[in-house]
């Protein structure tokens, strides 16, 4: 007997239920390589469970499809359109819906995440939901299979990013934002509330510093001297409507947390480290969690409107439910535009660097000494 005509036979002993008792192998020792019933039993046998009121065990029966399959869609921890076969994706069907809803959102909104951002976004997701411990991400093969689930979701080829700017920062975008801006404000009756009012920014600062302007004579330009080249600092601003500042929150380059980083800081700052001195999803949500609840203005159980941009560390799933619980409303600015509607980028950042650079320049011509990341918050001070 051919290998062909052997496995015709099997085939034909398995849909039959004659297995021959003498000769051949039991059926359970032989590996089954393909699904032997048909999409649209499997439709109707999850149809007869959901709108029915049959029994999973009996409907399975009666369409002739595995329990354990019909059981996970009618639990619908997996969408019942699927019949892809293998083990089933790490997120329920209504964790995907949420990861997939917020990738659609942020699209929309300009904040387009590229592949590995998608896949960084869902392992940030499934650490927070304990399904996968922090040193082990999904990889894109996740995200391919997650794009044959929900087949929405597709790749695009983004325009040019001076187009993208130049088109976001249209006269109608600005508009729509500030009439949504109103909206937001009117329905959560925050009018007479400008400290409940607050906006987040990030701002990044280098021991390199920039050198301020010299008078001079005569046709030699001076030299001044600087640090050299060194790790960016990060610090996390917000301010309330009302004139409140929180006080400042810093993200240093390194691996674990120096108190003498914070020598000569004021009152209430504090701060973090990442491997880059950036901020990240994670440094985002401890700034939200340890520093902003601490010193956000008195409330009860007033809402609070944060506003910020949709960098990929400021808005992931996990910080958006985080937020929901805590009464805090994240309003993103359009994409492309912090450089016209970023309050603290516009009204703020400017004048303090200026300031920073001219208190390098000073701190170096006073001290002699080079500027490194432990003496920053004494420049700053």
């Amino acid at each position: 007997m051919s290998f062909a005509t052997h496995n015709t036979e099997s085939l034909l002993h398995c849909l039959l239920g004659t297995w021959p008792t003498s000769g051949q192998a039991h059926p359970q020792s032989i590996r089954k390589k393909y699904r032997l019933y048909s999409p649209t039993a499997l439709t109707n046998a999850y149809k007869s469970v959901k709108e029915e009121g049959m029994s999973v065990l009996a409907a399975s029966k009666l369409y002739m499809v595995p329990e354990n399959t019909l059981r996970v869609r009618v639990l619908e921890k997996i969408d019942p359109e699927n019949v892809v076969m293998g083990k089933l994706p790490l997120f329920s069907q209504y964790e995907e819906a949420k990861i997939v809803d917020h990738i659609k959102t942020m699209a929309r909104y300009g904040y387009g995440y590229t592949v590995q951002e998608c896949v960084d976004l869902a392992s940030d997701y499934a650490v927070q939901l304990g399904k996968r411990p922090k040193d082990k991400p999904l990889s894109t093969k996740w995200l391919k299979g997650l794009r044959e689930r929900w087949p929405k979701i597709k790749r695009f080829t983004p325009r040019a990013l001076e187009h993208v700017r130049a088109k976001m920062a249209k006269e109608s975008v600005i508009s729509e934002y500030f009439e949504n801006l109103q909206t937001c404000v009117n329905k959560y009756d925050l009018t007479d509330k400008p400290h409940l009012i607050l906006n987040v920014d990030e701002k990044g600062v280098s021991v390199n510093h920039k050198p301020p302007g010299i008078v001079g004579g005569g046709d030699i330009c001076p030299q001044a001297v600087t640090s050299g080249k060194g790790n960016t600092i990060t610090i996390l601003g917000c301010g309330s409507a009302s004139g409140i500042a929180i006080p400042p929150f810093f993200v240093f380059p390194g691996k674990r947390m120096n108190p003498d980083l914070m020598k000569g800081s004021t009152p209430g700052t504090s701060g973090t480290v990442s491997e880059t001195g950036w901020s990240n999803t994670e440094v985002f949500r401890t700034y939200l969690e340890m520093h902003f609840l601490k010193y956000v203005p008195g409330r009860s159980d007033e809402k609070i409107l944060l506003i910020l941009d949709g960098h990929r560390s400021h808005v992931s799933v996990g910080l958006v439910e985080w937020a929901k619980t805590h009464n805090i409303i994240l309003f993103l600015l359009p994409a492309y535009t912090s450089h016209i509607l970023q309050p603290l980028d516009v009204s703020c950042y400017g004048p303090f660097e200026k300031m920073y650079n001219f208190q390098c320049h000073k701190f170096i011509r006073q001290t002699a000494a080079a500027i490194t990341k432990y003496s920053v918050c004494e420049i700053l001070v």
